[in-house]
């Protein structure tokens, strides 16, 4: 992560297949250009159709 950048953890909803499994997506703001990235993708453990896992698809998104 760049210095000066914040980083926001947003909860969401995986969209490869219809399963639909939770996601915390770590984002952070380009200090550069101002922009919102991904830094970091995870399951959601409180989330009920996964409990936390990614399969492939969704760990790589």
């Amino acid at each position: 992560m760049a210095a000066g950048s914040e980083k926001e953890s947003v909860r969401t909803v995986c969209s490869y297949c219809g399963v639909g499994c939770g996601m915390v997506l770590d984002v952070v703001r380009d200090p550069a250009d101002g922009r919102r990235r991904v830094a970091r993708a995870a399951g959601d453990r409180a989330h009920p159709a996964n409990r936390g896992r990614l399969c492939t698809k969704g760990a790589t998104s």
